[in-house]
């Protein structure tokens, strides 16, 4: 008796020490993605700064339980950090220290502004129909800077003021629309995706373009089943943070992403745009400067489903085009 009590005393110290290791591990990889999208953008090519944002994957990824909740990955999701490597990019190491001017002057001006102007997300949806994640947007969203002097401080204050915006645009957004296949939970979640279309969406203050942005060009992508087809895995999830990675050819690619704190139910990055029944965009919906041909391809896949009951509250009926969502290129799965 006495042993076994000793053997579950044992048991519940060694829970509370792995969820201890797990929560300095996750700040750590928090704290240090931030540095570095501070310091190099959402994209890391320094070595080591990819070298350091590796290690701190790997350390929480090894103390952390893995997550079999599917309902957590549905949201918009902010890329932090993101990392890539192939047995190529490890025999040439990069130090952008060493790179003239990279860290200083007009450069180090024009890449803080992008840095702060870009933002990368990722939105995860959940279909009614299917009972499961079903369609994930790629979004690269740019606020371009109205005025000379947000790239360039130092420059004589006759040209700071320059107008670099004529057209008044406050936002521009270019959505990578994927359909989504659940292909494995355990040890992993595991999604595969297939690029639909590519959706251009322009918001500005000028009389020629909407306030709250609207689709000025879409383009079908044909055969995306068979042609675009990626995968990447949820190595750690937790209601606020997510580690992804992928493999595509020999490139390996290492993401982590945070929940957007301006998430709502409703919310949409852009207008969305119903598909009919072959998932296409209505053709009627897009505009082109080129008129577009009409690309009427059955993308509509076979897919088995893995049987996962999730219980979700929702008001939204069948008809509906709005999409259930509960918070975002390459550098996004493809």
């Amino acid at each position: 008796m006495f042993a076994a009590d000793i053997s579950e005393e044992n048991a519940d110290t060694a829970t509370v020490s792995v969820d201890e290791s797990a929560s300095v591990a996750r700040e750590e990889l928090l704290e240090l993605s931030k540095d570095l999208k501070s310091e190099f953008g959402v994209i890391l090519i320094d070595s080591q700064a990819k070298d350091s944002f590796r290690k701190a994957v790997e350390k929480l990824e090894s103390v952390a339980e893995p997550s079999t909740d599917l309902l957590s990955l549905v949201g918009d999701w902010t890329l932090l950090c993101s990392s890539s490597t192939s047995g190529t990019t490890e025999k040439f190491k990069i130090d952008t220290n060493k790179i003239p001017f990279f860290n200083e002057g007009p450069v180090r001006d024009i890449k803080n502004t992008l840095n702060d102007s870009v933002q990368v997300l990722q939105r995860i949806k959940f279909g009614e129909a299917s009972n499961s994640i079903d369609s994930i947007d790629h979004v690269i969203d740019y606020k371009p800077p109205s005025q000379l002097s947000s790239f360039l401080k130092n420059i004589p204050d006759a040209i700071k003021d320059l107008d670099i915006n004529p057209l008044k645009v406050s936002d521009t957004k270019i959505v990578l629309k994927h359909k989504a296949e659940i292909e494995g939970i355990l040890p992993i979640m595991k999604i595969k995706l297939n690029l639909q279309a590519v959706v251009l969406n322009v918001a500005g203050e000028s009389k020629n373009l909407e306030p709250n942005g609207e689709d000025v060009l879409g383009i079908n992508i044909p055969f995306g089943e068979l042609l675009n087809a990626g995968s990447f895995d949820t190595t750690f999830l937790d209601d606020s943070m997510r580690i992804s990675r992928s493999k595509t050819g020999p490139v390996e690619q290492i993401r982590v992403f945070v929940k957007s704190e301006n998430f709502s139910n409703t919310a949409d990055v852009v207008d969305e745009k119903s598909l009919d029944d072959d998932d296409e965009l209505d053709d009627d919906e897009i505009v082109d400067d080129d008129e577009l041909a009409d690309v009427n391809v059955d993308t509509a896949i076979d897919a088995e489903v893995l049987d996962v009951e999730i219980e979700t509250k929702s008001s939204t009926s069948e008809d509906d085009d709005d999409e259930i969502i509960a918070e975002a290129p390459s550098d996004i799965e493809n």
